[in-house]
C-alpha cells in the first residue's frame, strides 16, 4: 500500500492509574496490512478494558466500538482493524480506558467477613456512608465503609481469603498527626468473587504482604497506623466490585462474638473472633488421597 498514513495516540498505550505499567495495549500488523490490537495484564486481578477509534477513516474493525472486554492477567487479542479499500490509505487514531474488575459481577450480600482485627479484642464500629466520593485508592471512603477503633500499632487481619493487588505504605502523615491528607496508606485483596477489600489505615511501611501473594481468612497484613482525623488509629474496611468508582462500596455483613452474623451498628461495641467454620469457608477443599490396592 503506498503513502500508507496511520496516526496513533502511541505505539503502546499505557493505562490509566491505578494500573500504569500494568496494562499495556499494543499492535502488531500481519502481511494484509491488518493491525492486530492486543493487552498485556501484568496484575494479579482481571480489568475492564475499552478501546475506541476517534479516527477511524478507510478501515473497520472487527467489533462495534467502542469495544469492552474483560482482560485476565497474561495477553489476550482485543480487536483488528482492516482496511477497506487496499489502494488507499488509512488513518486512525485510538484511546484506552480500564478499571479493576469485571463486566458483571455477581453481588454477594450474604458472605460473612471476620472482624479485621485481633481475635478477643473489642472495638466500636462506625458506618462511613460519604456520598461525595472518591475515584482513587487510598482516598477516602466512598460509599460504604467502616471503621474500627484501634490503637497504633495494632494488627490488622484479612476479613476473607484472596490475592494481595495494591500495597501502599508510603505515606508518613497517617503517623505524624495530620488531621487531613489527601490519602492514606493502605492495602487491596481481590476476592473470588471478583471483589476487592481496602484495608486501613496501615502504618508507613507496616505492610506484612506484598501484591501477588494469597492470604487466607485470619492472616496478619499490617498494623494500624496512627491515624488522627477524628477518633484516634482505626482500621478502615470496605469492599467493592469497582475499586476506585465513587459510592460503589457495598454493606458487609461480619461475624462477631456473642452476636454470630450481624450488620454492625454505627457506634456499636462488638468483639472479634475467628471461628473456624468463617476461617475456612473459601479454603481449598483438598484431595482425598487415592489409596493403592494392597497386593498379597
Amino acid at each position: 500500500m503506498k503513502n500508507l498514513c496511520l496516526f496513533l495516540l502511541a505505539a503502546v498505550a499505557y493505562l490509566t492509574a491505578p494500573a500504569q505499567r500494568l496494562l499495556t495495549v499494543n499492535y502488531t500488523t500481519d502481511n494484509q496490512n491488518r493491525y492486530i490490537f492486543t493487552c498485556t495484564n501484568k496484575d494479579y486481578c482481571p480489568y475492564v478494558v475499552q478501546v475506541d477509534f476517534p479516527t477511524l477513516t478507510n478501515a473497520q474493525a472487527d467489533h462495534p466500538l467502542p469495544y469492552t472486554t474483560e482482560v485476565k492477567p497474561g495477553t489476550v487479542r482485543l480487536i483488528t482493524v482492516s482496511p477497506i479499500d487496499k489502494t488507499k490509505d488509512i488513518k486512525l487514531n485510538f484511546k484506552t480506558s480500564n478499571r479493576k474488575g469485571v463486566l458483571n459481577p455477581v453481588v454477594n450480600l450474604h458472605f460473612v467477613y471476620l472482624l479485621p482485627i485481633t481475635p478477643g479484642i473489642e472495638t466500636q464500629a462506625y458506618r462511613v456512608t460519604n456520598a461525595k466520593g472518591s475515584a482513587s485508592p487510598g482516598a477516602q471512603d466512598t460509599g460504604y465503609a467502616i471503621r474500627l477503633r484501634a490503637k497504633p500499632g495494632d494488627t490488622i487481619y484479612a476479613a476473607r481469603r484472596g490475592v494481595v493487588t495494591a500495597v501502599d505504605v508510603s505515606n508518613t502523615e497517617n503517623d505524624a498527626g495530620a488531621n487531613a491528607t489527601n490519602g492514606w496508606n493502605y492495602i487491596e485483596i481481590y476476592h473470588a468473587d471478583n471483589s476487592f477489600g481496602q484495608y486501613g489505615v496501615i502504618q508507613k511501611d507496616g505492610a506484612f504482604v506484598h501484591p501477588g501473594q494469597t492470604v487466607e481468612a485470619g492472616t496478619p497484613i499490617g498494623l494500624v497506623g496512627g491515624d488522627r482525623y477524628g477518633r484516634g488509629a482505626e482500621v478502615r474496611f470496605s469492599v467493592s466490585y469497582y475499586p476506585g468508582v465513587p459510592n460503589t462500596n457495598i454493606p458487609l455483613i461480619f461475624w462477631t462474638k456473642d452476636n454470630g452474623k450481624v450488620a454492625l451498628r454505627h457506634g456499636g461495641e462488638y468483639t472479634s473472633e475467628f471461628p473456624k467454620a468463617i476461617l475456612n469457608q473459601e479454603k481449598p477443599k483438598g484431595k482425598t488421597p487415592v489409596k493403592k490396592p494392597v497386593r498379597h
